[in-house]
């Protein structure tokens, strides 16, 4: 075999096998999604639901941005409903009206919480609550932890608040400080 012949082929199989159509779709998922229709709307679906894939992958591997991705504090994720909320962690202690906007907010104070909005918009969370951003960042983590998981935040606040937002600027996480160390937690989607 010629050695052009034998790199264009190695080239032709790496990128198949892992280049350009990265693909976690399985052949049942593929023939499902295919029913009933041509051959070219199967092939623009996988292709689709691979770019979907790889998409959130990218999303959730990146340090150096906030996403969608991040709006989570635990148990709890932006856009969740309240009944949800409700069936984790049972009747909340209040139940009021968030201030400007007359959306529902529940309070949640001997588990450390509170949530706007009948789909949660806003999570504030603070001594008492014992979950987890996505990137393990909780109530009593350092200020550095922060920094080092969240490499973009401002501090802002005379330092006493680190904040970062999405490039579109719809979602947005806030760190309160207390002497260095996080104190509240609010994660929020400015545009419900």
């Amino acid at each position: 075999m010629k050695p052009w012949i034998s790199i264009g082929l190695a080239s032709v199989l790496f990128l198949g096998g892992c280049g350009g159509n990265v693909s976690n779709t399985s052949k049942s998922q593929i023939s499902e999604q295919g029913k009933n229709k041509p051959a070219n709307t199967q092939m623009d679906n996988t292709n689709q639901s691979n770019n979907a894939v790889l998409s959130q992958t990218t999303m959730n591997s990146t340090t150096d941005e906030l996403t969608f991705g991040d709006m989570k504090i635990g148990n709890l994720a932006i856009g969740q409903t309240l009944e949800s909320v409700q069936s984790k962690f049972g009747n909340p202690e209040l139940k009021t009206i968030a201030h400007g906007n007359g959306a529902p907010q529940w309070e949640y104070n001997k588990q450390g919480f509170i949530v706007d909005g009948s789909l949660i918009w806003m999570i504030r969370d603070s001594n008492g609550f014992l979950g987890s951003t996505p990137r393990g960042i909780h109530i009593g983590s350092t200020e550095q932890d922060v920094k080092n998981a969240y490499p973009f935040l401002k501090s802002v606040q005379k330092g006493t608040q680190l904040f970062g937002e999405t490039v579109d600027k719809k979602y947005n996480i806030d760190f309160m400080l207390s002497q260095g160390i996080v104190s509240q937690i609010v994660v929020s989607n400015d545009n419900p």
